[in-house]
């Protein structure tokens, strides 16, 4: 019996690259109080955690134009980011050299940043990453393996739970797991939003402790704009880094971060 070659249909698409519309992930994401918010609670995380910064050996994998990154190279972090798209990694330098801050940057995938970053971190970064990826419990894995023993995982990914609930309060209750055919092509919405329990079992089980998780956006996402103008962006954040932390809130944030820390190999 003959067998049919695969069609374009029945591989894998490739990984989101982000050289089209990086322009625009600023203008709508990282400038915009919904990206304010998530840097506020990111700081707010390494702040509580106090996560020694000076001297350490930071991997940031698909860093992006590296704002978060940025802020710890301010604070003695030694910054390493890897990126697939050239433009966003130019707007990484391009800040880095702004602030006279060294950077030691590569323009490849995190599947294959042991070739250009061997060896393991004190402080492994992944934000806003996994959901774009067509396989991303493969990527947690070379994800994890940079983590060095005793080292730390900011793990930040985009939650399925708060897509189903958004999805459900705008009226679509069939709505599909992920993104369309049409957002997965043109737009900025992840395709692969994922369940924080089996994120959470899986670095449970590669030997990590999950020391702190927080929802990020589960009041801002879920509050209609007319009141979030009445009450103010402040009182806004701060119900949202306070609710962020406790159950149930948490599992309606829009985005979920984990901060864990590798305890055995």
């Amino acid at each position: 019996m003959s067998t049919q070659p695969p069609t374009v249909s029945d591989k894998l698409a490739p990984d989101r690259n982000f050289d089209d519309i990086s322009a625009r992930f600023r203008k709508t994401i990282y400038d915009t109080p919904k990206g304010q918010l998530r840097l506020a609670a990111l700081r707010q995380d390494f702040a509580d955690l106090k996560i020694a910064l000076p001297n350490a050996r930071v991997l940031d994998l698909g860093g992006g134009q590296g704002q978060f990154a940025l802020e710890l190279a301010r604070q003695g972090a030694a910054i390493h980011l890897c990126d697939i798209s050239e433009t966003m990694l130019t707007q990484a330098k391009h800040s880095f050299a702004a602030d006279n801050l060294p950077l030691n940057s590569a323009c490849c995938s995190l599947q294959s940043a042991s070739d250009r970053f061997p060896g393991q971190f004190d402080l492994v970064l992944n934000h806003a990453v996994l959901e774009w990826l067509e396989q991303p419990y493969d990527a947690l894995q070379a994800i994890t393996s940079k983590v060095a023993t005793n080292g730390w995982l900011s793990l930040m990914f985009y939650n399925r739970h708060g897509h189903q609930w958004r999805q459900i309060m705008n009226g679509r209750t069939h709505a599909p797991d992920g993104s369309n055919d049409r957002l997965r092509q043109e737009g900025n919405a992840p395709q692969h939003p994922l369940d924080p329990d089996k994120v959470m079992d899986k670095l449970q089980a590669g030997g990590f402790d999950i020391v702190r998780w927080r929802g990020i956006r589960c009041i801002h996402d879920h509050m209609h704009q007319k009141i979030r103008d009445r009450i103010g962006q402040p009182a806004v954040n701060q119900a949202d880094l306070e609710f962020g932390l406790q159950d149930p809130y948490r599992l309606f944030g829009r985005y979920i971060h984990v901060m864990a820390r590798r305890t055995t190999r």
